[in-house]
């Protein structure tokens, strides 16, 4: 066994690069004021009742300005003060909101949804009500981002304690009557994808300080990079590349249970280039195999999706990847394998890596207090590797996890790149989700992204269209 240290990936901002997206959107502002023209002004509705509507406001008039980092957080490195969502630093750009924005929910409403006796109907008509309010704030009044805050009276009667999710690939039960998920988050967001505004959910006692929820710094970094990329259709940052290396298309390939988990699975990829621009996309139903029941893709399936990904790529880009890597949470068929080769070849691509990212029940310890650090690679075999996207971080001398780190293992099928720089990119993707500042999520965006698109896609219907960015998924 060979074991050695990956070092932390940089991220480039405005002015400079930065390992840490708070760090460097505080004091090197976002990516895309290098852009000479971009838009610097967030046009935000809001929709609910109109005491939470008014706490909202007073909440996003405070991230206006510099909030400082939470005294009490042990882990002085990590915890960084908010600099302001605001025009002279930081983000570079204001928030636009007020009454003409605004969309009342009255409590009547509430209350009828809250006294209809089917659970289910319920949630139906929940999502209605949100999704009435958020199509003329949408269509009417052109809003870029609609921020839902969902009232107190809907906890554990609509929305419920968040979960751990499933994993990608299951084993459906055999039960004789499935339940039929339905879940108020997932549906609403993908009734609203029939908008072209997205939407950021938000529950009332988050915007409480005295609640169990994060510090007000934190709270401000995660809401504010999460609406600045949903709003303005732009990134924050981007993933330092090695500009002399050919452009390189990173693919993530999914699955998903429909919602009673009993019919056949659809695929679906998503394609991040370096610079973190992503294009959702739906394929056609898939089988399980009838030995491991997993998701299996057929050679034309398999053939037809990364075809259509690419080309979608090259539309996006103006030109086709030089180098091209796959990244799956299960393993692939050799059926699959020759469909996504036989794509590869016949749109001339012969630079590609071919990877397995999945769970491991194996664990390294140090000795000490600390676990293994952040970008720690033991390489077992030529073929499986483990990584530690999670761990102790060597620059702020500290692990900023609650729990024990579990490492993923990297298995390369097939691949022209080196271990090394496979295993780099999945760290420097770990980085590239803007859902949040944290720069040490567990899967790379790839994978992560399949789970949250996979979430919503299973509520879309046939004839729905899906949206393409990944800001209407998060």
């Amino acid at each position: 066994m060979k074991a050695e240290y990956l070092q932390e990936p940089f991220l480039f901002f405005g002015k400079g690069k930065s390992i840490c997206p708070r760090e460097g959107i505080s004091g090197l502002n976002v990516y895309d004021t290098v852009q000479e023209a971009r838009k610097n002004q967030l046009l935000i509705g809001i929709v609910g009742i109109e005491g939470d509507v008014e706490n909202l406001k007073g909440w996003l008039k405070r991230f206006e300005s510099f909030i400082p980092a939470n005294p009490k957080g042990k882990q002085k490195g990590l915890f960084k003060s908010f600099p302001g969502f605001n025009l002279s630093q930081g983000f570079c750009a204001q928030f636009i909101y007020g009454s003409n924005f605004e969309r009342i929910l009255s409590p009547n409403d509430i209350k009828k949804i809250l006294g209809e006796k089917n659970h289910e109907q319920q949630i139906i008509n929940a999502v209605d009500l949100f999704n009435e309010h958020i199509k003329f704030l949408s269509d009417i009044k052109n809003c870029d981002v609609v921020i839902c805050v969902i009232p107190k009276a809907f906890e554990g009667k609509i929305v419920k304690e968040n979960k751990d999710e499933e994993p990608v690939e299951t084993t459906a039960e055999d039960t004789e009557e499935p339940e039929l998920e339905l879940n108020f988050r997932r549906a609403l967001k993908a009734k609203a994808m029939q908008c072209n505004t997205p939407i950021q959910l938000i529950r009332e006692y988050v915007l409480h300080d005295n609640s169990k929820s994060q510090d007000a710094a934190t709270k401000a970094w995660n809401f504010c990079t999460a609406l600045y990329y949903k709003g303005l259709q732009t990134i924050p940052w981007k993933l330092e590349v090695d500009e002399n290396r050919p452009k390189v298309c990173y693919v993530g390939i999914g699955f998903y249970r429909s919602r009673d988990k009993k019919t056949i699975q659809t695929s679906l990829a998503q394609i991040f280039n370096e610079n973190g621009k992503g294009v959702i996309l739906r394929g056609s139903p898939v089988m399980e195999d009838k030995e491991d029941r997993k998701p299996h893709l057929t050679y034309d399936q398999s053939n037809a999706l990364l075809k259509d990904a690419l080309t979608r790529y090259k539309f996006a880009t103006g030109t086709m990847p030089g180098r091209l890597v796959l990244h799956k949470t299960s393993k692939y068929y050799d059926d699959e394998l020759d469909g996504f080769e036989q794509a590869m070849s016949e749109l001339g691509i012969t630079e590609y890596d071919i990877v397995t990212v999945m769970e491991t029940d194996l664990r390294f310890f140090r000795n000490n207090l600390y676990p293994p650090v952040r970008g720690a690679l033991f390489s077992l075999t030529e073929e499986r590797h483990i990584l530690y996207t999670r761990g102790s971080v060597h620059q702020y001398q500290t692990y900023p996890g609650m729990y024990i780190p579990a490492p993923l293992e990297i298995r390369i099928v097939s691949a022209v790149s080196s271990v090394k720089t496979v295993c780099r990119e999945i760290l420097g993707l770990t980085k590239m989700n803007w859902n949040n500042t944290q720069f040490d999520n567990k899967y790379p965006i790839t994978i992560g992204c399949a789970r949250k698109v996979g979430e919503i896609m299973k509520y879309l219907g046939e004839k729905d269209t899906p949206k393409e960015s990944y800001a209407f998924y998060m």
